[in-house]
């Protein structure tokens, strides 16, 4: 694994950006997060360096687009479950730490 300084943004409505430090392995970005109840997790991003690509004129910095699809129960008005499938996209931006 090798160490990056990332940034990560969540398209949306709400739009939310994270950057720190990370690790980068041979096919994933892996970051530390909080999640909203404030409990520290590990996040990571399948595929990122398939997807991202090298940033013209430097030499360690690469950057793309992810989109992850996530399966979301909702409540109907009869008390029932509907399952949905949602779209979210992340901008992702890293470049490789000395």
């Amino acid at each position: 694994m090798k160490k990056v300084i990332y940034s990560v943004t969540k398209y949306g409505r709400n739009e939310t950006k994270v950057s720190g430090i990370g690790y980068v392995t041979d096919e994933d970005l892996v970051i530390a997060a909080i999640s909203k109840s404030g409990k520290p997790y590990v996040r990571i991003f399948e595929d990122c360096i398939k997807r991202c690509y090298k940033v013209q004129g430097k030499n360690d910095e690469f950057k793309g687009n992810i989109t992850e699809i996530i399966e979301v129960e909702l409540e109907t008005k009869n008390n029932n479950y509907d399952t949905r499938e949602i779209e979210v996209e992340y901008g992702i931006w890293f470049k490789y730490a000395d």
